[in-house]
């Protein structure tokens, strides 16, 4: 029995455990029966389950803090000027969806045309996309990026493919049925996210 409580990296095991023991040994018994042994052996590997749910837990919000800092913070993105998170994305929606007008970029970026009129107008300003009139009809006003533009797309995308790169690192040994669950987890949780 000293096996299962004495573990240092389960806190929550060893009290489950230990408590759970002690209440349930025979009073004056110095060991156990063996059907007291599996249950208290079921129990502590209950809570090393629930311990290693909560250390994943933590581990992944921790992760999601860091990235979400990170990912908020303005980046130059190879240029001389400070690019956010919304603006950086509606360039690279502009350079991805060329002939869009500013609701047709509104709708695919899924945020209001105030919103992206709004944008729009930040990157006129720092001089990386203008707008211009359509060839086929003069009131349809399009977006195009300016060379500045265009670099900050080419080094989000650099920043991307990094992070691409780093987590295929990552999971280089892993097996298909790993790759698979990973995915399956990470599909779930965007999903629950939504609610």
């Amino acid at each position: 029995m000293e096996k299962f409580i004495s573990s240092p990296k389960a806190p929550l095991s060893n009290l489950l455990c230990g408590a759970f023991f002690d209440a349930l040994k025979p009073s004056g018994s110095a060991a156990a029966s063996p059907a007291l042994d599996s249950i208290v052996y079921m129990l502590y590997n209950i809570a090393m389950k629930n311990d290693k749910i909560t250390e994943i837990c933590e581990l992944l919000l921790n992760v999601i803090s860091e990235f979400y800092e990170s990912d908020s913070r303005a980046r130059t993105f190879g240029t001389d000027t400070e690019l956010y998170h919304s603006e950086i994305h509606m360039l690279q929606c502009i350079e991805e969806n060329p002939g869009l007008h500013i609701s047709g970029i509104a709708r695919q970026l899924g945020v209001t045309r105030g919103a992206a009129s709004q944008t729009v107008k930040r990157l006129e300003k720092k001089q990386m996309a203008v707008r211009c009139s359509s060839p086929e009809n003069n009131k349809i006003i399009l977006l195009r990026l300016t060379l500045k533009g265009q670099t900050a797309v080419r080094s989000h995308k650099d920043a991307h493919e990094k992070y691409r790169e780093r987590i295929a690192e990552i999971l280089a040994g892993a097996t298909p049925e790993q790759l698979q669950f990973v995915a399956g987890f990470l599909r779930r949780f965007q999903k629950s996210l939504g609610r």
